[in-house]
């Protein structure tokens, strides 16, 4: 596993820049309970590079020359504690004569920076898919490459994505804003004169124009809650991002504002996408039907007494044939006998045994769902039970 640096050091007539490599090299390994012998350490310490400055005099050490010497470290897989181990020697390594150290290649911190990007990538890709479903709902009308056609957040391309360059790419303006740009959507620009005048004329009413200055984008409560609710995650993300797309290894506060973030933002995006979820439609058997269109008919032929507090429920048959029902439960009840009866109509057969059995629960569910405000309020205060 390679490590490349490039140090700075002060060349005087008997610096071995190598030498001093190898063995703060040495110490750390041994420090951290590797044994390797001295041939296995003159291969770990491998050189590139070397440009000389010019020469010059401290008059506490003496003439010295300062150079730029770069060097590969080739570290077995196997060593104990390899992260620790590469920090600790940078560390140790950046004293006299050494007076600046750079690392550059590091696999450890390539394989972290691979898999946070990966991370990123498929959270930023969920992003722009729910914030594409909210924008296009919002903007049902009109060209749906303009998304962010009344949003004061815009493109940093100098030249703007055009439509066909997007409907190519199956793309949208999403996928041409940074990621700090996120935070600032669903807030449109600020209006200027001739704009002002404009709509000064359209509306009539000032409460018509107060209105359209107040407008978001996103004017749909829940979609502007979800909007709004990025700003709080968004930065944790963006500064590991920025990490992983200029190859710089985070902070520890970076990593862990990050690992914190992550988790809570997929949270938020998965719940808003979840209560759009598609739902496979279901086939509905002809006895099914039968049993919810007798309990619909039912409902849509009783009448409603509101002095006595008191519905009539007719035959599906013979309208003569009445019940009138005072409570809730007498309602269900009633209703559970017809849903019964229409299914059991229908109802396949085999040796004489029905091979389906009505859910009248079910049934009554579904169709007393558009009733249940009605019914609530007229069945609210206390009345006698059925006979």
């Amino acid at each position: 596993m390679i490590f490349e640096f490039l140090i700075v050091y002060r060349q005087a007539p008997d610096t071995e820049v190598v030498g001093i490599v190898r063995e703060c090299l040495a110490k750390v390994l041994e420090d951290n309970l590797n044994e390797f012998d001295n041939d296995a350490l003159k291969r770990m310490v491998i050189a590139r590079v070397e440009r000389q400055g010019e020469d010059d005099i401290d008059f506490d050490t003496g003439p010295f020359r300062r150079v730029v010497f770069g060097f590969a470290l080739d570290l077995p897989e196997e060593t104990a504690s390899l992260r620790i181990v590469v920090d600790e020697f940078a560390e140790a390594l950046n004293t006299a004569p050494v007076v600046h150290l750079v690392k550059f290649d590091d696999p450890l911190i390539r394989a972290d920076l691979a898999r946070w990007g990966d991370e990123i990538y498929a959270l930023e890709m969920k992003l722009r898919r729910v914030l594409t479903f909210v924008y296009l709902h919002a903007y049902q009308d009109g060209d749906p490459y303009e998304l962010l056609r009344e949003e004061s957040v815009q493109p940093m391309n100098k030249e703007k994505p055009q439509p066909a360059h997007m409907k190519d790419r199956a793309e949208n303006q999403f996928f041409h804003l940074t990621f700090g740009q996120y935070v600032n959507l669903n807030r449109r620009p600020e209006f200027k004169l001739p704009d002002l005048l404009a709509l000064v004329r359209d509306k009539e009413a000032y409460e018509g124009f107060r209105d359209e200055l107040a407008r978001a984008p996103v004017e749909d409560e829940d979609d502007a809650v979800l909007v709004a609710g990025l700003r709080e995650r968004m930065d944790a993300i963006e500064a590991m991002r920025n990490c992983c797309a200029h190859s710089r290894r985070p902070s520890k506060k970076v990593e862990e504002n990050y690992i914190n973030a992550s988790p809570l933002l997929h949270q938020l995006l998965d719940g808003y996408l979840a209560r759009w979820e598609w739902q496979e439609p279901v086939e509905e058997m002809p006895w099914d039907r039968a049993a919810r269109e007798a309990v619909e008919r039912a409902m849509q032929r009783a009448r409603w007494d509101e002095a006595t507090r008191q519905i009539t429920l007719s035959d599906a048959d013979d309208d003569r044939i009445r019940e009138t029902v005072s409570t809730r439960e007498g309602l269900d009840s009633y209703l559970t006998k017809v849903a019964a009866s229409a299914f059991y109509a229908y109802a396949p057969r085999a040796d004489g045994d029905f091979l389906e059995q009505c859910d009248e629960y079910s049934v009554l569910e579904s169709v007393l769902n558009d009733y249940e405000g009605q019914l609530e309020a007229f069945f609210a205060h206390d009345a006698p039970a059925d006979d």
